[in-house]
Parts: C-alpha cells; sequence; structure tokens
C-alpha cells in the first residue's frame, strides 16, 4: 500500500512542472501589480493600515477573552484574565502612538507620507 501511494505521488510529482505553475504572467484584461500600485510605498501604506484593522480586532477578541477569563471564579482565571487585558491594553497602546508619532512627522516636517 505504501509502495502505491508513494509511487503514485512520484509519478504525478514528475508530470507537474512547478516553475510552470508558479510562473506569475499578466492573464488577459486584468492589470499587474505594477500596473495596479505606482510605488513600493503604496503597496506597504496598504499592508500597514489593513494590519491596523487586523491589530485591532485582535485587541477586541483579547478583550472578550479576558473578559471570559475573569468570570471564572478562580485565582487562575484572573490571573490569565489580568495578563490577557495588560497585554491586549500595552498592544493598543504601542498601535496609538505609532500612529500619532507619525502624524506629528507629517505635521512638523510637512512631508506628505501615504499613510493616513
Amino acid at each position: 500500500m505504501i509502495n502505491f501511494v508513494t509511487s503514485h505521488y512520484l509519478t504525478l510529482t514528475s508530470q507537474l512542472d512547478l516553475a510552470e505553475q508558479l510562473k506569475l504572467t499578466k492573464l488577459e484584461g486584468n492589470p499587474t501589480v505594477g500596473e495596479t500600485y505606482s510605488s513600493f510605498g503604496v503597496i506597504v501604506n496598504l499592508i500597514v493600515s489593513n494590519l491596523f484593522v487586523l491589530a485591532g480586532i485582535i485587541i477586541f477578541f483579547l478583550i472578550i477573552g479576558a473578559g471570559f477569563s475573569y468570570i471564572k471564579d478562580t485565582e487562575k482565571g484572573k490571573d490569565e484574565a489580568k495578563n490577557l487585558a495588560t497585554g491586549a491594553v500595552i498592544g493598543f497602546l504601542v498601535m496609538f502612538s505609532a500612529y500619532w508619532i507619525v502624524q506629528i512627522i507629517k505635521l512638523i516636517t510637512g512631508m506628505e507620507l501615504p499613510i493616513n
């Protein structure tokens, strides 16, 4: 049975040209990444903006998890809740500070950074 599976797997992989499958080609009517985004900074801005949203959602669920841990009427549950809530608040403060530091730098220097 094992010989059949391994020989079948080897047959499939020998017929598959990975270089051809992973090649990024332009499909008809679809723009390339270079045509869609004008610069690398625009892509980084898009990624960072979405990471801030994702981090906010994670912080929200950490606070909810801390609440459920606190509801457990044990010392261990309350300690877990304290640790979760502390981590969530520290994460929020780091995100908040990073955003406003960039905003202050934009205001002081007058530079138009692509970060909103």
